[in-house]
């Protein structure tokens, strides 16, 4: 029986594979892959170029009992020590961007922040500023609503292509995400092909300028020549941010191994070197109990946590 499950498993990883032309990997160390450069080994990640490999993936997984985790670009997300079970999907060939009618974007889910603000820019088009200096792509920007300033990729989401666990395409208007606070309802095990935005026309020189005037903010306020995950904590109250209960708790500069709260940002834990995920999820839940004692705030993470301990 044993035996027979292990040539299971690489009949599956064999055919996976051939559908990616080779680009995959056995035990690739998560850390190599997360903005917060922490994580252990995913049993098989698999780098997809285009829609009809991830579907070919898909397809392949279908009835079996492998789990998939799809992988945007590693920001907002912390992966356990003991790594991922199952097939890891990142689709970074997805990258494509396009004006698809007058003053909608449509770019693919491995396309980055960067690139669709500059190709944004290029053209005149507004609403997309406050990603200026997030790191990440489309596809993990749709799933966690990627938000800053007051605004996020909801707002201005019309459309999201995705493919369901059996590699079948589907589509979801705007309405029917229900963009919520760091979230979209997309269907359970959903990989996010690309996304259409509805903009606004206005000058390129005055887009340039909230471009500028955002990073400039962030490189400031944020520690941003540190690995992190970004903001840890979900905001209990518009005024009541997560960083200024953290910082009145007394929490800056807390450490445990490598992982420390940022003195530039409390709502930041940034990897000063060798930090391992442990490390990090102890911090989290000692800034948490010190936050609760001192204000009776009840801190909930932002940070997607995924894998085995």
């Amino acid at each position: 029986m044993i035996g027979m499950m292990v040539m299971r498993k690489q009949e599956i990883e064999r055919r996976i594979s051939d559908a990616v032309e080779g680009r995959c990997e056995r035990g690739a160390f998560m850390e190599r892959h997360t903005t917060l450069r922490v994580g252990g080994p995913a049993d098989l990640l698999v780098r997809a170029r285009t829609e009809e490999e991830a579907r070919g993936v898909l397809r392949i997984l279908e009835g079996t009992a492998v789990p998939l985790t799809p992988l945007g670009g590693g920001s907002n997300l912390i992966v356990r020590d003991g790594g991922i079970r199952g097939v890891v999907l990142r689709p970074e060939g997805l990258d494509r961007i396009e004006e698809r009618e007058d003053a909608v974007i449509e770019a693919g889910a491995g396309a980055t922040f960067g690139s669709l603000l500059r190709f944004a820019r290029e053209r005149g088009l507004a609403g997309l500023e406050f990603l200026a200096g997030i790191p990440g792509v489309v596809g993990g920007g749709i799933a966690t609503n990627t938000g800053a300033f007051g605004f996020s990729l909801g707002d201005r989401t019309e459309e999201v292509r995705f493919l369901d666990r059996r590699g079948r395409i589907g589509a979801l208007r705007r309405e029917d995400l229900r963009f919520g606070y760091r979230r979209a309802e997309l269907p359970p095990g959903a990989v996010v092909v690309s996304a259409a935005f509805r903009l606004d026309r206005d000058d390129p020189k005055s887009v340039e300028e909230r471009i500028r005037a955002n990073r400039d903010v962030r490189s400031r306020t944020q520690p941003l020549d540190r690995p992190s995950a970004g903001c840890v904590f979900r905001n209990p109250a518009p005024d009541r941010p997560a960083g200024r209960l953290i910082d009145e708790a007394g929490c800056k500069g807390m450490r445990i191994g490598g992982a420390v709260v940022s003195t530039r940002h409390a709502n930041w834990i940034v990897n000063e070197g060798g930090a391992t995920a442990r490390d990090v999820l102890a911090l989290l839940e000692e800034v948490r109990r010190i936050v609760r004692e001192k204000s009776g705030a009840l801190l909930e993470p932002e940070v997607r946590v995924v894998g085995e301990a």
